[in-house]
This record gives C-alpha cells, structure tokens and sequence, in this order.
C-alpha cells in the first residue's frame, strides 16, 4: 500500500486552506496534517509534523520566505516546499528556485494543477507551472542544438528535464554518485544556468522532455 502523503498548508488566509483542505481531503493518498498562518507556525509545524510537502504562501506574517526556506533546508531537508502564491515577479521566482524550492504554482491555477504538483515532488520530480515556464524562458539562450554538449551531458539533461535527481541518475547511468554531481555543475555552466530546478526550465522549454 501506498504510503499517505502528508500535507502541511501555509498560507494567511483561513478561506484559501479551507478550500484547498477540501480539494486534498478527494484524494485517497494525501492527507493535510496541520495548517499555518505564520512562518513561525510553518517552522513549528514542519519540525513536529514531519510532513512530507509543504505547500507555501509567500505572503505570511514572519520571517521572509527565502529565509522560511533556508531555516526548513537545515532542519527539516527531507519536506518538500511547494510554492501557492499569486506572485509572479520572474527574479523573485528565480530566486525561490535556486534556494530549492521544488514546485511553483500560482493561485489562479485549477485545484488538479495543486494535486498534480503534490504527486510530482513527492516523488522526487519538480513541477513548474506552464506560465511560469513562459514567464521564466529566455528566448534570446542558444538552443541545445546550437551547445557543444556532449552525448553524456545531452544524456543528463534529458533526465534532469524530467526531474530526476541525482542518486536516481547515477543508478540509471551506473555512475558514481559525484561523478554525477561533476556532469551536471559543468552542464549548468554551459547552459547558462545555477542551479537543478532553472536547468530543468531551460530544458523543457526546449523541448528537452522524456518524449525526446
């Protein structure tokens, strides 16, 4: 049996948890198991929830997000922090990215995007909205094509588009572990990018995805 995927929600607003509670509440495998409306809440509730996704509003009372983040990547590294917010300003987004988040979605999106989202990053994927994808894209980056990639590094950002990470790769790839981490540092200095989560926007807006 699968195991219950455990939900903490963040966010200010009581209307917006009620009604993404209600949406989760559908779902057989996902289960909330606190709320918060502060980030000292969300810091209490990851430490003594031990949930397994984080879905967080950048707009709470406290301590600032990246902040929020940081604190969560020492203590609690193994939640996954999905961002619901309605921001969408691309350097603060980039900025979220880099800092580790694994998902980000904006509020006006439908409740599937949210469930969808929770299933990815639970399993070990990322997930970026399609509009944050097109607001994010540099349309003036060379295209794959047009990089001296190696057939390795090409390999690589396939997996990496469909965001596997490291350890899954190495075993994919039966290479070591940083080996792995060494491909890919130079992958993101040739593409331009630094960091997993903006390599995976720069491949996928290329059309870098598993159905390549």
């Amino acid at each position: 049996m699968m195991e219950t995927i455990r939900v903490l929600l963040a966010d200010d607003h009581p209307l917006v948890r009620s009604g993404i509670r209600a949406t989760l509440a559908e779902e057989d495998e996902m289960e909330v198991v606190g709320e918060a409306a502060s980030s000292s809440e969300v810091l209490q509730g990851c430490e003594s929830l031990r949930p397994h996704v984080l879905l967080l509003d950048l707009g709470m009372p406290g301590i600032s997000p990246l902040d929020t983040i940081a604190y969560l990547q020492t203590h609690c590294p193994k939640v996954k922090i999905l961002i619901l917010t309605a921001y969408d300003d691309d350097a603060y987004i980039r900025g979220l990215l880099g800092a580790g988040v694994a998902g980000y979605i904006l509020k006006d999106e439908g409740t599937d995007v949210v469930v969808s989202a929770i299933r990815t990053v639970v399993q070990g994927g990322r997930w970026l909205s399609q509009i944050i994808l097109d607001k994010l894209v540099n349309g003036a980056s060379p295209p794959a094509n047009n990089l001296a990639l190696t057939e390795r590094e090409r390999e690589l950002l396939h997996l990496i588009a469909q965001g596997w990470d490291n350890t899954h790769i190495a075993d994919a790839l039966n290479l070591a572990h940083q080996t792995v981490r060494n491909y890919a540092s130079r992958l993101y200095s040739k593409i331009g990018v630094q960091s997993r989560a903006e390599a995976i926007i720069w491949a996928r807006a290329r059309g870098i995805t598993e159905h390549n």
